[in-house]
């Protein structure tokens, strides 16, 4: 048998330690979440899963991802499924509403597929949010919806109320959401699950709520 020649290591270009950068993420605004995640924030170019209740902290948790998006003057988009945004909630955290579009939920789930196709590859927006009462997306159009992300550099997230025990693999992040904690429940490249306790997470966000209901209040 013969040899098989091997190229001389000096040939070889090797990458230092500091020439290495994670993959694009957008940060959540949580150091918590963000240090413990490969993509120091949730995943660019790709599809993330919030599972949990109404009033569990899912959707706060993408109102301060939009907060840190708007101060890279970056657009964000939400598509309503039930909760409604509020302008006096949203000024209190910073959000530019010059730069969020919000949609009106279609009312057949084939036209929500097309809305998302249309906001995905407009390349306007750096962050995406759908809130759904459940999960009713076929795996062919989460595959349709993950190949678009990545080729426009979209982080879309579903903000989902029921709560599914299957890991499903096209989500490169999933996240569960209770009163008391958070789970990480897939994370590429990262242990999971991964428990977070509440108190770390919605301390970023309870002097928010109070200034907003002072605001309301008066």
């Amino acid at each position: 048998m013969s040899a098989v020649a091997l190229p001389a290591l000096s040939d070889i270009q090797f990458v230092s330690a500091d020439q290495l950068q994670p993959p694009p993420g957008v940060p959540t605004g949580v150091s918590t979440l963000d240090d413990f995640l490969l993509w120091k924030g949730i995943p660019k170019g790709d599809l993330s899963l919030f599972q949990g209740s109404p009033g569990t902290g899912a959707t706060s948790l993408w109102v301060s991802m939009t907060q840190k998006a708007h101060e890279d003057n970056k657009w964000v988009a939400w598509v309503n499924g039930g909760t409604q945004l509020l302008p006096a909630h949203l000024m209190s955290r910073k959000i530019n509403l010059k730069k969020l579009l919000v949609v009106k939920e279609p009312k057949e789930a084939e036209q929500l597929f097309w809305v998302l196709q249309e906001l995905v590859t407009s390349s306007l927006f750096e962050v995406i949010g759908c809130e759904l009462k459940e999960m009713f997306f076929k795996n062919h159009q989460l595959q349709k919806l993950k190949k678009l992300c990545r080729f426009h550099k979209v982080a879309l997230i579903f903000v989902c109320h029921k709560v599914s025990k299957f890991v499903n693999p096209l989500f490169s992040l999933i996240i569960q959401f209770q009163r008391d904690f958070i789970t990480i429940q897939r994370a590429l490249h990262r242990p999971t699950p991964f428990t977070v306790a509440g108190s770390m997470v919605y301390a970023n966000f309870v002097h928010q709520f109070k200034n907003t209901a002072r605001k309301l209040l008066s």
